[in-house]
């Protein structure tokens, strides 16, 4: 599924075209591809939170749904830990 960039402000953006996405899936976002998070969807308009310096994209370039959630993999000395 591709969107594409509508608004910008800071490390937050709009995507247009994105029906099928759901809540807090991963997304890649412009040519660049920087890691973002969908964290409001308004119909087609998705809202996303990139955890990259925004400064290189543009309205109008694109964004890509990996259909799946934020993940990362702990090794062994992590899991069980406060930090």
């Amino acid at each position: 599924m591709t969107g594409t960039i509508s608004k910008i402000s800071g490390p937050v953006i709009e995507a247009e075209g994105m029906k099928t996405s759901r809540m807090y899936n991963l997304v890649r976002v412009g040519k660049e591809g920087l890691l973002g998070e969908i964290i409001q969807l308004k119909g087609e308009t998705a809202v996303i939170q990139v955890y990259e310096e925004t400064s290189g994209i543009a309205p109008g370039e694109q964004v890509t749904d990996t259909q799946a959630p934020l993940s990362m993999t702990l090794g062994p000395g992590l899991i069980g830990n406060i930090y």
